[in-house]
């Protein structure tokens, strides 16, 4: 829910998610698939709260949460529900993006949202007092850090250790993206780190790789902590 990257290749894409999380945070019940209205969905869920942070679709859409929207914020207390069940609330519904265009956000703590559906892909942002829905290149590679926890700075230098990553790839599988997230700098500046250990007190819990064509999709996750690895496709 922290870093997520977009790779389009070959008529196929691959959206892969690292969560960063409170190491005192009760870990996440790993992927299963389960029935939502007229979808089937496979995704992890939050053993707190019961929501989720990433889910892929039956339709071949995807869905993925980052906390915070443009700039950090601070938290304010008794927000109405949590971002990870507001993202079921946006997911289950026929059209995702116009529910999110109409869905009543007040009292809810700012999120962005990656939105992969119809070869389209879409940013949408929540800043606690205004929703923003931006068309992303499909075509092209991108990279999300979340605002609560990296700033400026280090959101760009993210950006171009991202590039220059690309550049250096022949071919692109869930095996090399999956190494990309894992990344921790050789120099040991760990606010550079892709994958990040805060002093064990906030640290990369698991990685997502959604792997996405039209003949099969496949959500293949990795718990950093029990070290368990789980694949399911549908």
């Amino acid at each position: 829910m922290c870093t997520v990257s977009f790779i389009p290749v070959d008529g196929k894409v691959f959206i892969t998610s690292n969560r960063d999380e409170n190491a005192q945070r009760p870990l996440a019940l790993a992927p299963l698939c389960e029935q939502r209205g007229h979808y089937s969905f496979v995704g992890p869920k939050d053993a707190l709260a019961g929501g989720t942070w990433i889910a892929l679709r039956n339709d071949g859409r995807a869905l993925i949460l980052l906390n915070g929207a443009y700039e950090k914020h601070c938290p304010q207390p008794a927000y109405r529900k949590s971002r990870g069940q507001v993202f079921w609330d946006v997911f289950a519904t026929d059209d995702p993006l116009t529910t999110f265009g109409q869905i009543d956000l007040r009292d809810i703590e700012p999120f962005t949202l990656v939105l992969w559906q119809k070869d389209e892909l879409y940013e949408l942002r929540w800043d606690s007092a205004m929703k923003t829905q931006t068309q992303k290149d499909a075509g092209t590679a991108h990279l999300w850090s979340s605002c609560t926890l990296y700033t400026r700075e280090t959101r760009r230098h993210r950006e171009t250790f991202f590039q220059q990553w690309l550049a250096s790839q022949r071919q692109y599988s869930v095996a090399a993206i999956h190494a990309f997230h894992l990344y921790t700098d050789p120099g040991g500046n760990k606010d550079h780190d892709i994958r990040i250990d805060r002093m064990g007190k906030m640290l990369t819990v698991s990685v997502s790789c959604l792997e996405i064509s039209r003949q099969k999709s496949t959500f293949n996750y990795s718990d950093l902590v029990q070290v368990q690895n789980h694949s399911l496709s549908i």
